[in-house]
């Protein structure tokens, strides 16, 4: 097995998340909460144009897999969900007028 287990699980969980996501946004008609729930640092990129970068939603999860991988879960999984709830908050207090329009 690898020793990047975490990332490789990430990898392989961004790809159904991803899919559920963009269902669920429902190509602009539908809901945005399952990708600012799971993606939210891809949605921060719509602050600077209005498209979401995808690049951004695939790197991210195994990023956080790697990061769990290095330095061990038990020290980075607090940091990152600490991070990832900001980025949550940062994102839904931005747009809130357009998650509720």
């Amino acid at each position: 097995m690898s020793s990047y287990k975490y990332t490789v699980w990430f990898f392989i969980l961004t790809i159904p998340l991803g899919f559920l996501a963009i269902f669920a946004a429902g190509g602009g008609h539908g809901t945005y909460f399952p990708l600012l729930a799971i993606f939210p640092f891809s949605l921060l990129g719509t602050f600077f144009n209005e498209e979401i970068p995808l690049l951004i939603g695939i790197i991210q999860l195994p990023a956080y897999g790697f990061l769990m991988d290095k330095f061990g879960t038990k020290k980075v999984l607090p940091v990152i969900i600490v991070i990832h709830i900001i980025g949550m908050c940062t994102v839904f207090m931005l747009k809130r007028d357009y998650f509720f329009s």
